[in-house]
């Protein structure tokens, strides 16, 4: 199992609509991952009492069982992927790709 992350830095002055991430950006995107995408979640990072400020505004998270049906998807998806972000922000996201090595589904 392998997870596909994307996360957006807390910037000043730049945009970014959680709502059009959490229920267009991402649901499109896990769409288009088809059967490979198991799993997807999206984190809302919110400010603790006491805690710094967080330091991402939102971070989505893609299971996929295979890493290269998630890169062909990318590659044939990918202009309507990327097309669709400047529609919710205009900040760079950090992205990540990592094996799974453990969950509660595989405990």
């Amino acid at each position: 199992m392998f997870c596909a992350s994307v996360a957006y830095p807390a910037q000043q002055g730049k945009k970014f609509d959680f709502d059009y991430f959490a229920h267009k950006h991402v649901p499109l995107f896990a769409h288009l991952l088809g059967a490979n995408c198991v799993r997807f979640e999206v984190h809302k990072n919110l400010a603790a009492p006491g805690a710094p400020a967080p330091a991402f505004i939102g971070v989505a998270y893609f299971w996929v069982q295979s890493g290269e049906e998630f890169g062909a998807a990318l590659a044939q998806h990918g202009q309507e992927i990327y097309g669709d972000i400047p529609n919710f922000t205009d900040i760079e996201p950090l992205r990540q790709w990592s094996e799974v090595v453990s969950s509660a589904a595989n405990a």
